[in-house]
């Protein structure tokens, strides 16, 4: 019992750095696909016939809707907006 409490600090620090890296790369994924995402939309409004300024404006909310940070401050209670 004693041995698994002296070594917690090392699997946290083996742990951590790994886990840390996963959180990014799904981050950066995320965004990516997020971004690919809404120039998909602005297209598909534009050859629907839209007016390239409306579809810039529905696109950017579409982009904004979409906002990691929105999603949590919509999610998590006590998280001012």
């Amino acid at each position: 019992m004693a041995q698994d409490r002296d070594r917690l600090p090392v699997v946290l620090m083996a742990t951590v750095p790994v886990l840390s890296v996963r959180v990014a790369v799904g981050f950066l994924r995320f965004q990516a696909r997020r971004k690919k995402g809404v120039r998909r939309f602005r297209r598909v409004l534009i050859d629907g016939g839209m007016s390239p300024s409306q579809a810039a404006r529905l696109a950017q909310t579409y982009h904004e809707a979409g906002s990691l940070r929105e999603i949590l401050r919509g999610t998590i209670p006590g998280v001012a907006r």
